[in-house]
């Protein structure tokens, strides 16, 4: 385990909030650093234990804890091993967690709400009360692809129901719950949570990280008032469908060479999407531009913002493009971007895997003029920073009256 003490602040006895997040990289851990920067300014006494290494490009996560512990465990997985690796992970923290002392946790993740629930189980565990705070659509990532071989699936099938029923007792057992958006709370009304106090909070649209200069290739296509330029933000994953994005964009594309797409992020199958675009010979209007810390000015020169995902846990991207005065095309997944399409009354929406509606919806961009969008005011009221904090300070409050 690895402690980095950030700053060396004396702060008056207050109340200790420990984060417990998987990374620094995604919208979950930007979330917690908003939180963790506001709970610090308010005079509370804040730590985040992660549990896997930190990528350097965002070693600034976390900087306002007073402290910032990373415990660099190995991955985890739906295998039997998996479950057991899981189990050692949870006693590791519960050490973590019995050394630090603190008066509530927060647990970013369905995940990580259950590693916690497992610490608490061991012998002489400090009992501290939990907020599960829910970002993706747990329900959509447990479908993941089956074992076709009978041994391997029944040992997959054992795994999930196993993972599954410790998952939702963990979140039952929460003494509070937070939900980033209304469609992920109705995904869980039948979980029996009504004993809970829940909070449903919108996350923040955090502001760019960092001010660095744009990819060259992106800078130039993005000021070329020629080509009409879209961007996507989102990790290589089979949960984003690149594969149904770049489809659409090389069916456009025969009919429209000024479109350009530029693909922010990186992940396990961006080399294989690389090898798609070139399948499709769509190689020389698609960049694969990495992870930026600035993906707002990326999207403020854009035509419109694209996101192909199956699910979603909100799609705070969206939220970002409006911010950013920019409006998107997105999936219709089970949770996050229709949502976000009613509270701003903009974006595009399109049935999830169907390349030809997606391909619809990009033509109709290109031959429309673009307007820029202002949606300042319900980005100030609902998705601020201050308003995020405001919520969850008040489910604290909540919590621990109820525990006096």
């Amino acid at each position: 385990m690895v402690y980095l003490d950030s700053q060396n602040i004396t702060l008056p006895t207050t109340m200790h909030i420990c984060h417990i997040v998987l990374n620094n990289i995604g919208g979950a851990p930007k979330v917690a650093n908003s939180l963790i920067c506001s709970q610090t300014k308010a005079g509370y006494q804040v730590s985040t234990v992660v549990l896997t290494f930190l990528n350097s490009q965002w070693i600034l996560s976390f900087q306002a804890a007073q402290q910032v512990i990373i415990m660099k465990v190995a991955g985890t997985s739906f295998s039997i091993g998996g479950i057991m690796h899981q189990i050692w992970v949870a006693i590791q923290l519960n050490k973590v967690i019995t050394e630090q002392k603190p008066d509530i946790i927060i647990c970013h993740s369905a995940f990580l709400t259950k590693l916690f629930y497992i610490s608490q189980l061991v012998p002489g565990s400090l009992s501290v009360p939990y907020i599960s705070y829910i970002h993706s659509d747990y329900i959509s990532e447990l479908q993941i692809e089956r074992e076709k071989n009978p041994i391997s699936a029944s040992i997959q099938n054992l795994s999930i129901s196993t993972t599954r029923w410790i998952d939702l007792r963990a979140i039952q057992q929460a003494s509070g719950l937070v939900f980033v958006c209304k469609a992920l709370y109705e995904r869980f009304s039948n979980f029996d949570l009504n004993e809970r106090p829940i909070l449903i909070s919108y996350n923040p649209a955090i502001d760019d990280m960092s001010n660095q200069p744009l990819h060259p290739i992106a800078d130039y296509w993005l000021k070329n008032s020629q080509l009409i330029t879209f961007v996507c933000a989102s990790r290589f994953h089979h949960q984003k469908d690149h594969t149904t994005l770049l489809k659409a964009f090389a069916k456009v594309s025969k009919n429209h060479l000024n479109i350009r797409l530029i693909l922010l992020g990186d992940g396990d199958l961006e080399i294989e999407m690389q090898a798609l675009a070139n399948s499709l010979a769509i190689s020389e209007i698609v960049l694969f531009a990495g992870s930026v810390t600035n993906p707002r000015a990326y999207f403020s020169q854009s035509r419109a913002v694209i996101l192909a995902s199956h699910f979603e846990g909100f799609g705070m991207v969206l939220v970002e493009a409006v911010a950013s005065g920019v409006t998107f095309i997105a999936t219709d997944c089970p949770v996050g971007p229709r949502e976000i399409s009613e509270v701003f009354k903009c974006g595009t929406i399109v049935p999830p895997s169907d390349v030809d509606a997606l391909a619809k919806a990009i033509i109709d961009y290109v031959e429309t003029p673009q307007q820029k969008i202002d949606r300042s005011e319900q980005i100030a009221q609902l998705f601020s920073e201050t308003s995020c904090a405001n919520k969850l300070e008040g489910l604290i409050q909540q919590v621990v009256s109820q525990r006096a």
